[in-house]
This record gives structure tokens, sequence and C-alpha cells, in this order.
């Protein structure tokens, strides 16, 4: 089974039915402006900001609604997932920041057609290195 990326134990995969349509990763470089007075502002490197991701897609009918029931409990467990690629590379840990759905074309009992999300991720960095 190929895969698209993994969260913790959450799979984004066509085969799954869990695929993402659009992925943006930001990196900051760690440059900020110092004020001078009477003269231009000076460069300096005061380290990297966290890297995020952002991932969406829409999912479809209650299979879409358990999927972001899965990613909930993930984020619910408030700890930091092991993020990979599709390729195997281990991309480290990071927190699900925000999770947002949106429901459309909601039929009798609740359950939603069409489910479009958009995930969060933020890079998780401490002092303990493993």
């Amino acid at each position: 089974m190929r895969q698209m990326m993994s969260l913790g134990g959450f799979v984004f995969s066509l085969s799954e039915g869990t695929p993402y349509e659009g992925l943006q990763r930001t990196s900051d470089g760690g440059w900020v402006a110092v004020a001078r007075y009477g003269q231009k502002p000076m460069s300096q490197n005061t380290g990297q900001q966290l890297e995020n991701i952002t991932v969406t897609g829409t999912w479809f009918q209650g299979d879409g609604m358990a999927n972001l029931n899965a990613l909930r409990t993930l984020q619910n467990q408030r700890a930091p997932l092991v993020l990979a690629d599709g390729y195997g590379n281990n991309l480290g840990q990071w927190t699900i920041k925000r999770l947002q759905e949106k429901q459309d074309k909601i039929i009798d009992d609740g359950t939603a057609f069409v489910l479009a999300f958009t995930i969060e991720l933020e890079e998780y960095a401490n002092d303990h290195h493993p």
C-alpha cells in the first residue's frame, strides 16, 4: 500500500480513502531586522522559528467524518507525533495545532456528504534528543 504521509498512527493514502489535496510547508530563516536610530535596520539571525505544515483536502460521507474523528483523537492526546512522508523519510515530531472541518451537503441523519478539512501542524522541538 502506497501512502502519501503518516502522522502518528494515521495514514494519508488514496487506497485508504484518506488522501489530501494540498500541502504547504513554511520554514523560517531566523533573520530579523533590528531597528537603529538614524540608519537602516541591522539584519541579525536570532535562530529559526518552528516549521509549519498545512494540509488541506476533501473527504466524503461517513468515512470522512470518521477520519476527522480519528485525527481529533490524535490531537486530544496532546503529545507530539512522528510525521513521515510517502518516501519513508522521518520528518521528526510535530503537533496538531489546529484542525478545521467544513461540512456540506448534510443529509437527514447529520452525515455530511462533503467534508473539507485543514490540518495545521507545527514542528515539535525540545532539549531532549533521542
